[in-house]
This record gives structure tokens, C-alpha cells and sequence, in this order.
């Protein structure tokens, strides 16, 4: 992404954070609360390298990305834009960042005339789950396949 337009995104983010957005808890306007959501997203992927389909990542940004595709009202326009981000995998900051202008545009359209909401982002659930493997201490390999600890064995040592 250039860095002008992505400079330009973050001003217009800011002006409309400030405003919309409280220092904590679910914020009282739709479009808030969307700025909220893909902040989140973005946030988390550039502080923790969470992508909010896959890993912890469907823990700390999942819930955004599920407001952001089932309860806002431009979910039609950004649903299949996160579909790129699942399947080009490279393209996640672009998709992030396009998201972010159709939620900015979509709020500059508003003039300031907001949807109020109770809805809060962090109680949607996740699209995704997170698969957690178990890793042996001993090898550092999943540990279905370790055989550091063998049942068999585990016997005729006591």
C-alpha cells in the first residue's frame, strides 16, 4: 500500500476516533463502533501478527471481523473483501486498509448524523476457530506424533 494513501487513511481514522469512539467500552453510535471494529483488526495485526481467521488471532480480532460481516451495515461490502484477506494471505494490510476507507467514506456520508447502537463488537463470536495443537515439552513436535512418552514404557519405570 502507498504510504500516502495509507498516511491519509490514518488522518481521516484519527480525526473520526476522537470523536466517535470512547476511551473504554462499546461506543454508542454504528459508526463508531464499525471504526472500533476494524481498528481492532488492524491493530492486532500489526502489534501481535494476528489475522482474525486463523490462531489467537480468531480470539483478539475474530469478533471484530464477525461485527464487521454480520452485524454492521456494510456488511455486503466488506464480507467478500475479507475473503480476499483468507485467501491471499499477503494481501491482509491492503484488504485491512480498504476496509478502513469504506468505513470512513461510509461515516463522511453520515455528516454527522450517527445510528445510535447497543450492539458491541466484542460479543460477536468469531467465524473462525482457533485449532490448537499439543506440543511435547520434551521434542517440541505435535504430540500425537512424539514419542517421548510411551504408555508401554511409562510402566516399567515404576
Amino acid at each position: 500500500m502507498e504510504k500516502e494513501i495509507k498516511k491519509v487513511l490514518e488522518d481521516r481514522n484519527k480525526t473520526y476516533f476522537s470523536q466517535l469512539i470512547p476511551f473504554e467500552g462499546n461506543c454508542k453510535t454504528m459508526e463508531g463502533e464499525m471504526l472500533r471494529a476494524i481498528n481492532r483488526i488492524i491493530y492486532r495485526h500489526y502489534n501481535d501478527g494476528d489475522y482474525f481467521f486463523e490462531g489467537y488471532g480468531c480470539e483478539t480480532a475474530g469478533p471484530a471481523h464477525a461485527f464487521l460481516t454480520t452485524g454492521c451495515p456494510l456488511r455486503a461490502q466488506l464480507e467478500p473483501l475479507f475473503d480476499k484477506a483468507i485467501d491471499y494471505r499477503d494481501k491482509y494490510e491492503e484488504v485491512a486498509y480498504k476496509a478502513l476507507e469504506i468505513i470512513l467514506d461510509y461515516i463522511d456520508s453520515k455528516e454527522g448524523q450517527y445510528e445510535t447502537t447497543d450492539l458491541d463488537m466484542l460479543k460477536f463470536e468469531s467465524l473462525f476457530e482457533e485449532e490448537y495443537e499439543e506440543i511435547c515439552y520434551g521434542c517440541g513436535e505435535e504430540e500425537q506424533w512424539c514419542s517421548c512418552y510411551d504408555d508401554e514404557d511409562d510402566d516399567d519405570e515404576y
